[in-house]
C-alpha cells in the first residue's frame, strides 16, 4: 500500500481541524460577548457602547430613564461581529438603564441589564425654564421635541423636550444662525461667525443625532462662493437650498449715487447632494434700483430676504423683511409669479397687512402663515392666509395676537402644531410659545438667549423595535 506524503496528511488534517472549529461555531447559539460603555467628553448627551458577538449579527440598544415610561431604540446597526453604537436623546444628570439585543436571522441573544449615569452639562448656554404648561397638555408635551439654535459663540443645535429639558446637542465654535430638520432625520445649520450679520454664516453643515457630519460646505471650497443667511433647508429631491448675499454694480449717479456704486441684496442658491451648485437666482434681476425710494440709504442690505419655502410644487415663496412682502418665484425659469403683502398684487385691507414678517411657508392646510413681527404697530402676531392665486384675492384665516410684553421685532417664526395649535419663536423676549387658535397661551419655555426658531423634530420616541 503506498504511503501518504507527510506534507499531504498534515493538510488533510489541518483541514479537518479547520472544519470543525467552523462547525463548532456554526452550530453555537448567537452569544453576545463584551459589552463596553464610553461617555463622551466632547458631548454629556451622547454616550457609546462597543458591542462583540461571536457571530455577525444586527445590533440595537434598548434604553430607558429610571422611573420614565419611555422605552428608546437606538439605531439598528446592521450586520457585523464589532458595532458601535451611539445613544442620544439623554437627559442630563440621570440615571437610565440599557440592554443590547443582537439578531441573526431567527436568533435573538439579549445582554444583561446595565446602568449609565449621564453628567451635567457644563456649556452649552442658554438655559431653557418651563414657564407654564396646561395640565391638559403635560402628557402630550412630554413626548415632544423641538429643534432650536444657539446664535452667539460658540454656539450649538439644540433639541429640547416638551418640558424645557435638553436632550440633544451639537456644539460648533462659530454661531448656529439657524438650522432645520429634514426628511432623513438630521439637522443642517447655517454656521458663521458673530462678525457676520443678518444671521448669515460661511458655512454650511449637516449632522446626523450621532454627530457624524454628512455634509459640510464652506465659503471658498467647491461651488459655496457667497455667504448664505436667514434660511437652509432640503427638497424632496435631497438638495440643499439657501438664501445668499449678492451684489453688483450699479450707476446710481442718476439718483445722487456715483457711477460705479455696489448694491448688496440678496439671491438663492441650490446645490445638489454633492455639492454642485445647479441653480441661482438674484433678486437684483427683479428690481428697479434706480426707482427704488431708498436705494442711496439701503443699498448695503437692499430689501432683506429672511425666509425660504420651497412649495414642492416647483416654486419658492421668499420673505423680504423691508418690502413687507411675499414673492412666488417660478424654480425652474427664476420668474416672479406674483408678491403678496404692502403694495403687492393682491389687494389687502390695512389690517391683514403685515411688517418685517418671518418664517413665510404654506401650512398642512394649504395657507400662507408666518409671523408678523408687526414693527409698526409694536406688536407681534401669527397670520395665514388662504390665497385665490387666478383672481388675486384672498381671505384671513387666522390671526393670533400676542402680548405687547410678548412683541418681537426681529427674528422668530410661527407654525402650526398638531390639529389645532400653534408654536411660536419671540426672540427679544426670548419665548417659546404654544397656542391655540384663540390665542389662550398653553405652554411657555423662556430663554437664557436670543433663539431664532424652534420647530418641532419627531425623536426616538416614535422609533420602535425593528
Amino acid at each position: 500500500m503506498k504511503q501518504i506524503p507527510a506534507v499531504v496528511y498534515i493538510i488533510v488534517m489541518v483541514l479537518i481541524a479547520v472544519g470543525t472549529i467552523i462547525l463548532y461555531k456554526a452550530l453555537q447559539p448567537l452569544n453576545i460577548e463584551k459589552i463596553a460603555l464610553h461617555y463622551l467628553p466632547e458631548n454629556r448627551l451622547r454616550v457609546r457602547v462597543d458591542v462583540s458577538t461571536n457571530k455577525s449579527s444586527a445590533v440595537q440598544v434598548k434604553y430607558w430613564l429610571d422611573g420614565g415610561r419611555d422605552t428608546l431604540w437606538s439605531d439598528r446597526y446592521p450586520d457585523g461581529a464589532e458595532q458601535t453604537i451611539i445613544l442620544y436623546n439623554l437627559l442630563p444628570d440621570r440615571q437610565y438603564a440599557y440592554q443590547v439585543k443582537a439578531q441573526r436571522g431567527s436568533h435573538t441573544d439579549w445582554s444583561k441589564v446595565y446602568a449609565i449615569k449621564t453628567k451635567s452639562i457644563y456649556h452649552t448656554t442658554p438655559y431653557f425654564t418651563l414657564d407654564s404648561i396646561a395640565d391638559s397638555l403635560r402628557e402630550d408635551m412630554q413626548s415632544r421635541h423641538f429643534l432650536t439654535q444657539i446664535l452667539t459663540e460658540p454656539g450649538a443645535a439644540v433639541i429640547i423636550n416638551g418640558l424645557g429639558d435638553m436632550v440633544w446637542y451639537e456644539p460648533f465654535a462659530k454661531g448656529v444662525k439657524v438650522s432645520s430638520w429634514t426628511p432623513d432625520r438630521t439637522v443642517l445649520c447655517i454656521v458663521g461667525s458673530e462678525d457676520i450679520p443678518s444671521s448669515g454664516g460661511d458655512e454650511i453643515v449637516e449632522v446626523n443625532l450621532k454627530g457624524e457630519y454628512l455634509k459640510h460646505f464652506k465659503v471658498g471650497e467647491g461651488d459655496m462662493d457667497k455667504l448664505v443667511h436667514h434660511e437652509v433647508r432640503k427638497d424632496t429631491e435631497g438638495n440643499i437650498y439657501a438664501i445668499t448675499f449678492d451684489r453688483k454694480v450699479f450707476d446710481l449717479s442718476a439718483v445722487g449715487g456715483g457711477h460705479s456704486d455696489t448694491v448688496k441684496a440678496d439671491g438663492i442658491v441650490v446645490f445638489n447632494p454633492q455639492g454642485k451648485k445647479i441653480w441661482e437666482w438674484s433678486v437684483l434681476d427683479h428690481l428697479d434700483v434706480l426707482h427704488y425710494p431708498t436705494i442711496l440709504k439701503d443699498k448695503d442690505d437692499l430689501v432683506h430676504a429672511n425666509a425660504l419655502y420651497d412649495d414642492g410644487k416647483g416654486y419658492f415663496l421668499l420673505s423680504f423683511r423691508d418690502l413687507n412682502q411675499v414673492w412666488k418665484i417660478n424654480k425652474t425659469t427664476g420668474e416672479v409669479v406674483w408678491k403678496f403683502g404692502q403694495q403687492g398684487d393682491f389687494p389687502m385691507q390695512e389690517a391683514d397687512f403685515f411688517f418685517a414678517q418671518h418664517y413665510t411657508h404654506m401650512n398642512r392646510n394649504g395657507e400662507l402663515m408666518l409671523l408678523d413681527n408687526g414693527i409698526k404697530r409694536k406688536q407681534s402676531r401669527t397670520l395665514s392666509f388662504k390665497l385665490n392665486e387666478s383672481t388675486k384675492q384672498y381671505r384671513r384665516m387666522l390671526e393670533i395676537n400676542y402680548p405687547p410684553a410678548f412683541f418681537s421685532s426681529v427674528k422668530g417664526n410661527s407654525a402650526l402644531l398638531g390639529e389645532d395649535k400653534v408654536l411660536t419663536c419671540l426672540t427679544d423676549p426670548r419665548l417659546f410659545l404654544l397656542s391655540d387658535y384663540a390665542g389662550n397661551l398653553l405652554w411657555k419655555v423662556s430663554v437664557g438667549g436670543d433663539p431664532y426658531r424652534i420647530e418641532e423634530v419627531p425623536l426616538l420616541t416614535s422609533m420602535k423595535d425593528e
